[in-house]
């Protein structure tokens, strides 16, 4: 429900205003001067302003003028008797969002109205876009063939429809915002706000002000009323990505939220309801974060009503090759690339890799090797040399850290055809390489490739 503000002299008109709002579901709130209005804007955030142009104490452009100063996000709509052109431009020029001429009929008053709260929510929804545009591209959704984690989904699916607030457990980059984000999609809160809060990313007085909003003057740096995360996702959803690098200062105060459902603003006396569903997640031991005295255990079964544990990649191998083809898909999309697949030696060997950044590491490593690859085919070679290098198809391949790449593709490639005989079908397989790549390979590293089986490309 959208909050306005009505500010006219005439206490007649206000009324008649405010009541036609009331009617038509709006909270309002009223002023009877400019100087009543600011200090009213100080301590409360509006979604609209609908000011009267001529007042006593101060004319409507004035008051626009001052306002801006204390907020910028929201939409203010001037009402007079006395429209002039002149005037009309000059508040449009201050930031006004429309001018309505008095009298006005009720349907134009709804009308404007609409637009100006819908203005307000769209600026909303814009800067939550472009923050989430400046982040690092991310799965579309939980891609799994792995059994334990397609149990983990089906279990979060169960769940959505629920109210429960949720705790995720999993390593880092294992995609607990991801299972977050799904769990929303799937909620009755689907068509609300999804806003995802990293606990350890700001210092703890930010996190507050961040979380619960502001109010002017609250603290240094404070120049206009802020409001919080918590009220932006009203009957929506927050996630709060490690929660446990939190202070047990805070966690008091995040706990009174989870059992009251009620905010208060740094430096505000009010406090406010809202209507948000809290999914938390961590990559530590939350019992044993209690027993340290680290974290509230009165908050942790408020937040964990529903535990969810999400494996790690290296115990779900058969999902790598899975998930390294949808990120390559992605990339192709993304950078006009025709990459198709990996050769057979690539899963290979990221099969073998123990991926300690999970599924966030084997983007990065997707990522890279399309742009290093320069065929149709992603080869071992295009893989990061972290994966190289960790690999043990090559005995002793771990301890040559100190070897260049074109040595350890020269001994792989030489590994391979000792395996196989010198077989030139099998070797190809295996290499994920053509016979003509091959033969260059082999005329680079000086092995000439008459040393081929005979007949051995059948």
């Amino acid at each position: 429900m959208a909050k306005i503000l009505v500010i006219d002299d005439e206490q007649s008109v206000r009324k008649a205003v405010a009541d036609l709002l009331i009617s038509d579901g709006y909270e309002v709130e009223q002023a009877e001067s400019g100087a009543q209005a600011l200090k009213m804007a100080e301590a409360e955030i509006y979604d609209l302003i609908l000011c009267d142009l001529i007042m006593e104490d101060m004319d409507g452009i004035a008051f626009l003028k001052r306002f801006k100063q204390i907020s910028q996000d929201v939409e203010l709509v001037m009402m007079t008797a006395y429209a002039t052109i002149d005037s009309a431009i000059d508040a449009l020029r201050n930031g006004a969002f429309h001018y309505l001429v008095k009298p006005f009929k009720p349907e134009e008053l709804f009308l404007t109205v609409r637009k100006a709260v819908e203005r307000n929510e769209l600026r909303i929804r814009v800067r939550r876009l472009e923050n989430q545009l400046r982040k690092k591209f991310g799965m579309s959704d939980l891609i799994a063939v792995n059994p334990e984690m397609q149990q983990v989904i089906k279990n979060a699916l169960s769940v959505a429809s629920t109210e429960s607030n949720i705790m995720i457990n999993g390593e880092s980059g294992t995609g607990k915002e991801v299972l977050a984000n799904l769990v929303h999609r799937a909620s009755g809160r689907a068509d609300k706000s999804f806003i995802a809060v990293n606990c350890a990313a700001m210092p703890e007085t930010l996190l507050e002000s961040e979380l619960f909003g502001h109010v002017r003057g609250a603290f240094t740096g404070a120049t206009s009323n802020k409001r919080g995360l918590l009220e932006e996702a009203n009957g929506g959803t927050l996630f709060l990505d490690e929660i446990a690098e939190t202070s047990l200062e805070f966690q008091a105060k995040l706990l009174r939220f989870s059992q009251f459902g009620e905010i208060r603003r740094v430096g505000a006396n009010m406090t406010y309801k809202v209507d948000v569903r809290l999914i938390s997640a961590t990559n530590k031991n939350l019992k044993q974060a209690m027993l340290d005295n680290e974290f509230r255990e009165d908050l942790f079964y408020r937040l964990a009503v529903i535990p969810i544990q999400i494996p790690p990649l290296r115990d779900r191998v058969e999902d790598i090759s899975v998930l390294a083809q949808h990120f390559l898909q992605m990339l192709n999309k993304k950078s006009n690339k025709r990459i198709y697949r990996f050769s057979n030696a690539a899963v290979t060997v990221m099969n073998k890799y123990a991926w300690p950044g999970n599924v966030r590491e084997l983007m990065n490593a997707v990522e890279y090797s399309c742009a290093i690859c320069s065929g149709e085919t992603i080869e071992v070679e295009d893989l990061p040399l972290t994966l190289q290098q960790q690999s043990d198809l090559i005995p002793g391949f771990r301890s040559q850290a100190d070897r260049t790449l074109d040595e350890m593709q020269k001994q792989y490639i030489l590994h391979v055809l000792q395996e196989t005989n010198w077989h030139q079908k099998k070797a190809c397989q295996i290499l994920g390489l053509s016979k003509t790549t091959l033969y260059r390979r082999l005329r680079e590293y000086g092995i000439r490739p008459k040393l081929m089986m005979a007949g051995s490309a059948d």
